[in-house]
């Protein structure tokens, strides 16, 4: 065998290593990337196990999501009439006010002018009485008078008759 030969056949036994050690690595690595499917339909199977139930939980969540939301709006709307009651309470109490005040001030007037008129009515009351009082006085004055006059009168016809 000459140099040739076994150069041959040292390259040819290489050329079979080679090709049987890519073989075995082009094996490995089919078995690696099998592997690698294996691994990722079984995350594939879960990815959509959890999209599944991720799509049964969103339909609740958006149902409670939007409940929450008309709820709040309804808040928001009994915020609004409680504010416009406030508001509609505020007016009313004001108006309360200003009519009280203004039936305050009236009372005083009419009693002022009652306590005015009764004193006008007390004054009239005593000229009325001292014009009683004078009338009866001046009657009573005549009276006296005349009568007084009557007994003058009779005296003197009692002293000239006696004299």
């Amino acid at each position: 065998m000459d140099v040739m030969e076994w150069s041959a056949a040292i390259a040819a036994a290489a050329f079979v290593i080679v090709t049987a050690g890519l073989l075995l690595g082009i094996k490995a690595a089919l078995n690696r990337l099998k592997a690698v499917q294996a691994s990722t339909e079984t995350m594939m199977a879960h990815m959509q196990a959890t999209a599944v139930r991720l799509t049964a939980l969103a339909d609740p969540a958006e149902k409670t999501i939007l409940t929450a939301q008309q709820q709040l709006q309804s808040v928001n709307r009994l915020f609004e009439a409680a504010g416009q009651i406030g508001e509609s309470i505020e007016h009313t109490t004001s108006a309360v006010n200003r009519v009280t005040s203004t039936l305050s001030q009236s009372a005083i007037r009419h009693a002022e002018r009652a306590a005015e008129q009764r004193q006008l009515g007390e004054a009239f009351e005593w000229a009325e009485l001292g014009m009683a009082a004078w009338q009866l006085w001046q009657t009573n004055r005549k009276r006296h008078n005349e009568t007084g006059s009557d007994h003058q009168g009779e005296e003197r016809h009692k002293n000239e008759g006696s004299e």
